[in-house]
C-alpha cells in the first residue's frame, strides 16, 4: 500500500450538555491548518470572515464570508486558509456520532448535502450565526440555546438534505477500508476484550501488519484507539446517564476502574470525579478555543 492513505482518524468528546462539540476561532490563514483527517461525526465548518481552501475525498472547494460546507461521516478532509496572511473568523461544529445515532440508527447510509434544498440551507445558516452569537456573547441560557440551534440543524440535514450513500471508493479511501472495518468492528465490540490477534483475523490480515497499518492509517495505536472509544462512551455515560467510575468503566469494556481512571487522566489531565465536579459547579461551553 501507498502512503495516501496515511491521515488522522479523530475521535470526537462531545462538549458538556451539547450534542457534540463547538469551537470558535479566528487566526491567520497559516494557523488554519489542519492535517488530513476523518472521523465517524458530521462537521459543519462556517467561514464568517475571511477566505478559507478546503478538500472533501479529494475535491477542493474555496468558501468565504458566510459560506459553510457540511462534512459528512467518513469523509477525508483538510482545512486552511486561503492566504497566510489573511484573518480568518470560522466556526466548526462537530456532532456526536452516538448522538446522532440515537435518533437516527440507518445515519451510517446517508449522506447530506445543503444544496438539495435552499430554505433548508438558508435555516442552517440561521442556526451557525445564533451558535456563534452565543459562543460570543454567553448569555445565561448559552448553553441551551446552542444545543437547540444543533438539534434544529441535525433536523434540516436528516429531513431536508439527505441522500442514500453511493458506494464511491477513489484510491486513497480503498486503502482506508481495512481501518475502517476495524474501526466498525471496535464499535461495535469496545464492550468486550479485544485482541490485537482478533481484530486483525476480522479484518483479514496478519496481527503484526494489521498493527502497523493501523498505526499508519489512523495516527493511533490499536490499543490507544480502543481506549479511546471505550473513554468516549465511558465519559457520555458519566456526564448523560448519572453513571458513577466503577459502572461507566466496566459497562464500556475498561478491565477496571483504575483503567479507566488511567486512560482519563491521560487525555483529559485530571480524574473523572475531578472533570466532573469542575464542569458542574462551573456549567460552561467546554474547550471553545479561540486561536
Amino acid at each position: 500500500m501507498g502512503n495516501g492513505y496515511r491521515c488522522k482518524y479523530e475521535i470526537v468528546t462531545a462538549d458538556e450538555n451539547l450534542p457534540g462539540k463547538v469551537m470558535l476561532y479566528d487566526k491567520p490563514g497559516s494557523k488554519c491548518f489542519t492535517e488530513k483527517h476523518w472521523h465517524k461525526n458530521l462537521e459543519i465548518n462556517f467561514v464568517i470572515k475571511g477566505k478559507m481552501w478546503t478538500m472533501q475525498n479529494g475535491v477542493d472547494k474555496d468558501i468565504s464570508d458566510g459560506e459553510y460546507i457540511v462534512v459528512n461521516s467518513e469523509d477525508v478532509h483538510q482545512t486552511c486558509g486561503k492566504f497566510p496572511e489573511e484573518k480568518v473568523k470560522y466556526l466548526v461544529v462537530l456532532f456526536s456520532y452516538n448522538y446522532i445515532k440515537t435518533y437516527f440508527p440507518d445515519f451510517d447510509n446517508y449522506t447530506f448535502d445543503i444544496e438539495k434544498n435552499e430554505q433548508a440551507k438558508l435555516r442552517i445558516k440561521e442556526m451557525l450565526k445564533a451558535i456563534v452569537y452565543e459562543i460570543e456573547n454567553k448569555s445565561e441560557f448559552s448553553q441551551l440555546i446552542i444545543s437547540c440551534a444543533m438539534g434544529q440543524i441535525l433536523l434540516h440535514l436528516f429531513t431536508k438534505c439527505k441522500t442514500k450513500k453511493e458506494i464511491v471508493i477513489d484510491k486513497e479511501q480503498e486503502e482506508l477500508e481495512y481501518a475502517k472495518k476495524a474501526a466498525e468492528f471496535i464499535k461495535e465490540n469496545f464492550r468486550e476484550k479485544i485482541s490485537l490477534e482478533d481484530i486483525a483475523s476480522y479484518v483479514g490480515l496478519t496481527p503484526t501488519y494489521f498493527s502497523r497499518y493501523f498505526k499508519q492509517a489512523t495516527m493511533k495505536t490499536f490499543k490507544n484507539y480502543l481506549n479511546l472509544v471505550r473513554l468516549e462512551n465511558a465519559l457520555w455515560d458519566i456526564q448523560n446517564n448519572g453513571a458513577n467510575e466503577t459502572t461507566a468503566a466496566l459497562d464500556n469494556g475498561f478491565p477496571s476502574v483504575k483503567s479507566f481512571i488511567s486512560v482519563f487522566k491521560s487525555v483529559y489531565g485530571c480524574a473523572p470525579s475531578e472533570y466532573v465536579k469542575i464542569y458542574h459547579e462551573e456549567p460552561k461551553i467546554s474547550e471553545i478555543r479561540k486561536q
